[in-house]
């Protein structure tokens, strides 16, 4: 008869339901049958009681005491502290990572260097600004730590994050079984939250954890794999069938900021390219520009998640809906026209006056500059996309006048460091990258990218900056030394899976 399955032992002794000794590196078990040992994470949540939104309980605890959790066990002496850069409301600013879940179960130290390292570096590489970092710490590890298949998601997206800096082990267990084993149970549990909430107030937190989920993905950039854009469709699927009228925008307390954030990285995500038109915005950002969001006609403000005007989100879904048509060619060249006369209106107003930054901090006069550059480096950037609607070469005056001014830009801006306006950059160096047809600009670009994957940390850079190089491989093969060719007819011979975040 088998004796009873280890709750604690390793991954063999669980699957063969034997009692584990735990010894370490290798049990007893394993070591006497030649069996190679691992000690998986293997997190089991117990039932949750009672409807209550994670979100408000998480809102809750923070309004009250910081370090008193809801279940008695967790204590201020249990919890792993993680100390953060000072928030602008005060300058000794504790986030505590707890080694207990509010059930009770233990929550081992490899998953708690995952949740330090997405807390710190992960969250760090999407923030323009360390206010943006704090309100993405405040208002997610609460929740995560309450929530199993957001706190899944969030561990997976670290270890990808880690595997890209070619961590490839954690605690001796490698870095691509800990991301496979984090998808099997996590996506599993997502499915079942997704089938079982349907009557909770939790959609908040179950988009937020397709949105983790998605940026896992794009993090570790899995070429032939598009299940990013699956997860998209995920979060679009929970806003057309919960979305109920400013619902975001109604969430109190701490993790308001973080969700509307969030909700922005959404959007960027399948709008920006190079990314084919899916048509998923469109609801998305009706109700954002119904929010103040498109503020072309009235007072333009830089969103210091975006470090640009979120405007430009609509203006690139118009570009993308454009280029997905079947409509004529002078049609195409009529919207274009229509849509650069939009932009350059923009750029004209935004030369007199700079935009405000909507931000909860007061700006330093460098971070204030660098986001200034990063908005109007995204408006150039976006003419050149309509610029190639109308197939202009990457030699023509207006092609290279917008690459010289990004080029100008870019070169006054704070380069290569987390929690500034350079982690959105993305888009911009990719775009002059594809219209560079010498040895100079190539290898500026090339530059530039490095410091881009030096501060995001994430393989998808790598997969752009290859993007690239196939780029001018294909211009070099075309003999294309003087620019001659518009940048569409490279880019459509580029297949990757890839998005410029």
């Amino acid at each position: 008869m088998p004796g009873q399955r280890s709750r604690h032992g390793c991954d063999e002794c669980r699957k063969r339901r034997r009692k584990c000794d735990e010894a370490k590196p290798a049990c007893s078990q394993c070591g006497r049958y030649k069996r190679t040992c691992v000690y998986s994470l293997k997190l089991v949540w117990g039932g949750r009681k009672g409807n209550k939104s994670w979100l408000a309980e998480a809102d809750a605890c923070q309004a009250g005491n910081a370090t008193q959790k809801t279940n008695d066990k967790i204590s201020t002496s249990q919890v792993l502290s993680l100390k953060t850069t000072p928030s602008p409301q005060s300058q000794e600013n504790w986030f505590l990572i707890p080694q207990q879940l509010p059930n009770g179960i233990t929550l081992p130290p490899r998953y708690r260097r995952l949740l330090s390292y997405f807390s710190e570096e992960i969250l760090a590489s999407l923030s323009t600004h360390p206010s943006i970092h704090h309100d993405l710490r405040q208002g997610l590890i609460p929740v995560m730590l309450g929530s199993p298949p957001l706190l899944s998601a969030s561990l997976a997206l670290s270890a990808s994050g880690l595997l890209s800096r070619t961590i490839t082990e954690i605690d001796g267990v490698d870095t691509t079984r800990v991301i496979e084993h984090l998808q099997t149970s996590g996506l599993s549990l997502l499915s079942t939250s997704l089938q079982t909430e349907q009557n909770n107030e939790n959609y908040e937190v179950l988009l937020v954890t397709c949105l983790i989920w998605c940026l896992a993905d794009v993090f570790a950039a899995r070429q032939g794999v598009s299940s990013w854009r699956v997860h998209l469709k995920g979060v679009k699927a929970i806003l057309d069938d919960k979305y109920a009228e400013g619902r975001i925008f109604m969430t109190s307390g701490p993790t308001r900021s973080a969700l509307r954030h969030l909700y922005l990285l959404y959007l960027s995500l399948q709008t920006l390219p190079h990314l084919s038109s899916t048509n998923l915005s469109d609801p998305a950002l009706s109700v954002w520009n119904r929010r103040g969001g498109d503020s072309n006609d009235g007072d333009p403000r830089i969103d210091g998640f975006l470090g640009y005007d979120a405007a430009i989100l609509d203006i690139l879904q118009q570009i993308n809906q454009v280029s997905s048509s079947n409509h004529e060619g002078s049609m195409v060249t009529q919207n274009a026209d229509r849509l650069i006369r939009k932009v350059e209106s923009m750029v004209h107003r935004d030369k007199r006056r700079s935009p405000d930054v909507s931000i909860s901090t007061l700006l330093q006069p460098q971070a204030s500059r660098d986001f200034d550059f990063c908005h109007k480096s995204f408006q150039q950037a976006t003419l050149i996309q309509l610029y190639r609607l109308q197939q202009a070469p990457s030699s023509s005056n207006r092609v290279q006048a917008a690459v010289k001014s990004i080029s100008g830009m870019i070169d006054s801006m704070t380069q290569g460091l987390p929690c500034h306006t350079w982690v959105a950059m993305s888009m911009p160096l990719f775009t002059i990258g594809c219209e560079a047809f010498d040895d100079e600009q190539q290898e500026y670009v090339r530059d530039k990218i490095q410091k881009l994957d030096t501060c995001l940390g994430s393989l998808h850079v790598r997969i752009v900056r290859q993007a690239l190089e196939d780029i001018w491989r294909f211009r070099k093969e075309l003999q294309d030394h003087d620019g001659k060719l518009c940048a569409s007819e490279l880019l459509d011979k580029v297949q990757y899976n890839v998005v410029l975040f």
